[in-house]
């Protein structure tokens, strides 16, 4: 007893000063900067699950406690209709499940799976089930809401890298990107069955060299980041595919090393580039529109940003993977424009 109250003399006046020594509120972040019109506003990073809530730091100094889930080499990000967050760490060999909404957090080890190695892709469906590619095990892992491993995909040729997911409710698809065997294979979400398999390694339409990542729009188009021949190749439901766009280059709408890739509600894609530290905007002809990010660790920039994903409500969730964080940001768009109103009532 007198230890303890000695330990809470020493760190109380601590816990005090550090709740005492609360920032104060920062100017908001747009891109592009005044005076253009906004479009993107950065809204805040998680590096730990200590930015789920305030008073966090305070909290371990009193209890003795170090911070779990720090990030250190976060890979993938998705986002459920929960709002739930879950981050792929190849350093911990895990996905990381932030729960803002409840405030808590948790991890697929932590709940009783320890079977990755090095887990680069995660996607979640309605269901709740978590799909996870491994590029060591060179496997995709199919886990319960309750961090149960259920099984593992079965595709008619071994996965040599599988890297990108993207699932399609509507469609009954579950994307597959393969870097090693350059193409995409699609599966029944229903069955978890092969379905087809897109593309082939090679620099004309309709193949690829050493893709990275997929996407889906509301209408079942593909969309796959085409990393070593620096471009996005778009495909519809059933494969066929429809037109590309991007080249090797320095400027605006060119790649340097594409990796990322999400939509909005709108149809914009959003295609993060790891060696121009910033995520690229265009419209559905491929043309750009904007970017944002830049080099660096503050707020709202990134090094070496990788996954991405854009949740129901439009807010951007990228990787920033050498920041060993998730930055998010907020499109300012239509759905924007609904809560604003929805506030001013």
């Amino acid at each position: 007893m007198l230890k303890t109250l000695k330990r809470l003399l020493v760190i109380l006046p601590l816990a005090l000063f550090v709740l005492g020594c609360a920032p104060q509120k920062l100017p908001d972040v747009f891109y592009p900067s005044p005076p253009d019109k906004p479009r993107i506003k950065y809204i805040k990073s998680y590096r730990s699950a200590s930015d789920l809530k305030a008073g966090s730091m305070a909290a371990a100094i009193i209890l003795g406690q170090a911070t779990t889930y720090d990030l250190r080499k976060p890979s993938s990000v998705e986002v459920d209709g929960a709002g739930r967050i879950y981050i792929s760490d190849t350093a911990y060999a895990d996905v990381f499940i932030f729960d803002p909404p409840n405030k808590k957090a948790t991890s697929i080890a932590n709940m009783g799976t320890k079977i990755f190695y090095k887990p680069v892709g995660v996607r979640v469906d309605s269901k709740g089930r978590i799909f996870v590619s491994d590029t060591r095990l060179d496997k995709v892992a199919v886990i319960s809401p309750e961090g149960n491993l259920l099984q593992y995909l079965e595709p008619k040729m071994p996965f040599k890298q599988p890297t990108g997911l993207a699932i399609d409710e509507a469609h009954d698809r579950l994307y597959v990107v393969d870097t090693h065997l350059h193409n995409v294979q699609a599966f029944s979400l229903k069955t978890l069955k092969h379905v087809m398999t897109i593309g082939s390694r090679g620099s004309e339409e309709a193949s690829f060299n050493y893709p990275s990542n997929v996407a889906v729009d509301k209408k079942g188009n593909i969309y796959v980041v085409d990393t070593m021949n620096a471009r996005v190749q778009i495909f519809d439901k059933d494969g066929r595919f429809i037109r590309s766009f991007g080249r090797f280059g320095d400027v605006a709408g060119e790649f340097a090393r594409p990796k990322g890739i999400a939509l909005d509600s709108e149809g914009h894609i959003y295609v993060a580039d790891a060696a121009f530290n910033n995520v690229q905007i265009f419209n559905q002809e491929g043309q750009i529109l904007m970017a944002f990010g830049g080099y660096g660790n503050g707020r709202g920039q990134m090094i070496l940003p990788n996954g991405i994903a854009i949740d129901k409500d439009d807010y951007i969730y990228v990787v920033d993977s050498w920041n060993e964080r998730v930055n998010v940001y907020e499109f300012l768009g239509e759905k924007h424009k609904a809560r604003e109103a929805q506030k001013g009532k």
